[in-house]
C-alpha cells in the first residue's frame, strides 16, 4: 500500500507548491522534470506489478493464448491494437509486464496532455491518482490504454489537427472496441459548424458502436446482462464522474476553454451527468460502470479548472488545493481500506520482488 501513497504524496506536494498565477502558468524546466518523474514512476509501478489488479488473471490467460498465435491471429483474438501489443510483449519474453507498461504509459501521457491545458495541472493529475491511475490503470488495462488515447485525441483538438484526432480515436477503438462510444462526441467537436457532416459522422459513430455491441453481445448477455451482474460500489464510482460533470454543466459559462475542445468536454459532461440514470435503467451495473470510465477524464478537467468554475479569486488558491488534496486522499483511503475488491490491489507486489526471491 505504501507505493500507492508515495505516488499520491508526490502529486499532492506538487499540487500544493505549483506557482499561483492569475493566468495560465507556463511550465518551466523544474515543473517539466517533475511531470516526467512522476509519470515515469507511475508507469514503472503499473508495469512491474505482479498479480495485482482485478483483471490480472484475465490478461494472464490472454497472454497464454496469444503466445501460441501469429501476429494476425493475436489481433483477431482480441482488440487488434491490444492484441499486437500483447503479442509483441510475449515474443520479447517480457510476459504481460511490457503490455501493462505500454498501456499505463498511454493513460499517463493522456492525463498529462489534458492536465496541461488547465490552470492547475497537478490538481488534475492528483484527482486521477486514486481511481484512474491505481484502479483503472492497474486493473482494466485495455480500457486504461483506450481512455488515455482518447485524452490524447481531445488534447489535439485545439491544434485543429483533425486527421490526427480521427486516427487517434481509431487507435483507441482498436485498443478496446467499446471506446467507440465516445466517437460521436469527439466528431461533433471536429465538425461543429458543418451540420450535414456532423450529422453523418454522428450517425456513423452510433452505427459503429451498435455494430461493436452486437459483435460482443453474447459476452455481455452471458456475463453482465442475463445474470444481472452487479459491480460493487458502482454508484459511488459513477458519482465520481457524474458530480464533476454536473458542476461543469452548471457553470459552463465560466469553463475556461474555447474552440473545439470546449464543445467536446461539454458533451462528455452531459454524458457523464446522465450515467446515474443509465445505472438506474440498466439490469447490469457492471456494464454501466465500465462504459462510464470513458467519461472519467471530466474529473481531471474539472479539478484542474476548479478555480474558474467556482469563480474564486487567486487568494483562495491554497485553500482550494488543500480541499482537493483532502478529497483525493479520502477517495484513496476508502478504496484501499474499505472497497470490497481492494485485496486485488493490496498489498502491492512487484515482479522484481519475485525475481529477487528466486535468485540464489
Amino acid at each position: 500500500m505504501t507505493i500507492y501513497w508515495l505516488l499520491f504524496a508526490f502529486a499532492a506536494v506538487m499540487a500544493l507548491i505549483f506557482p499561483v498565477s492569475a493566468d495560465h502558468q507556463r511550465i518551466g524546466p523544474i515543473q517539466s522534470l517533475a511531470f516526467v518523474g512522476f509519470l515515469s514512476a507511475y508507469v514503472l509501478v503499473a508495469g512491474l506489478r505482479d498479480e495485482i489488479g482485478g483483471d490480472w488473471i484475465t490478461y494472464a490467460d490472454m497472454l497464454d493464448e496469444v503466445s501460441h498465435l501469429s501476429l494476425l491471429g493475436a489481433m483477431r483474438y482480441t482488440d487488434p491494437a491490444f492484441g499486437a501489443i500483447l503479442w509483441s510483449s510475449s515474443r520479447l519474453g517480457l510476459g504481460v509486464y511490457l503490455a501493462n507498461g505500454i498501456c499505463a504509459a498511454l493513460l499517463a501521457y493522456g492525463t498529462l496532455r489534458i492536465s496541461l491545458t488547465t490552470r492547475e495541472p497537478w490538481m488534475g493529475i492528483l484527482i486521477a491518482v486514486p481511481y484512474l491511475f491505481i484502479v483503472v490503470g492497474m486493473g482494466y488495462v485495455r480500457q486504461a490504454a483506450a481512455i488515455g488515447t482518447i485524452m490524447i485525441a481531445i488534447g489535439s483538438l485545439n491544434e485543429v489537427r483533425r486527421v490526427r484526432t480521427i486516427v487517434t480515436m481509431a487507435l483507441a477503438a482498436a485498443l478496446h472496441s467499446t471506446a467507440s462510444v465516445t466517437f460521436p462526441l469527439v466528431v461533433q467537436g471536429l465538425v461543429a459548424r458543418r451540420r450535414v457532416l456532423a450529422t453523418a459522422l454522428l450517425a456513423f459513430g452510433i452505427a459503429a458502436f451498435l455494430l461493436v455491441i452486437s459483435l460482443r453481445f453474447s459476452r455481455f448477455e452471458s456475463g453482465y446482462l442475463d445474470s444481472e451482474y452487479d459491480s460493487s460500489g458502482a454508484l459511488a464510482r459513477i458519482l465520481m464522474t457524474a458530480l464533476p460533470s454536473m458542476l461543469l454543466l452548471a457553470r459552463w459559462r465560466y469553463f475556461p476553454y474555447s474552440g473545439l475542445a470546449r464543445r467536446v468536454w461539454l458533451l462528455f459532461a452531459i454524458a457523464g451527468a446522465l450515467t446515474p440514470l443509465a445505472l438506474w435503467l440498466s439490469p447490469s451495473s457492471t456494464a454501466v460502470d465500465r462504459v462510464t470510465l470513458y467519461f472519467a477524464p471530466v474529473q481531471v478537467i474539472v479539478f484542474g479548472s476548479l478555480r474558474e468554475l467556482l469563480g474564486l479569486s487567486t487568494g483562495t488558491t491554497y485553500f482550494l488545493r488543500m480541499m482537493g488534496v483532502a478529497l483525493a486522499a479520502l477517495v484513496q483511503t476508502v478504496w484501499l481500506l474499505l472497497a470490497t475488491n481492494a485485496d486485488f490491489w493490496v498489498p502491492y507486489h512487484s515482479v522484481l520482488d519475485t525475481i529477487s526471491a528466486a535468485a540464489p
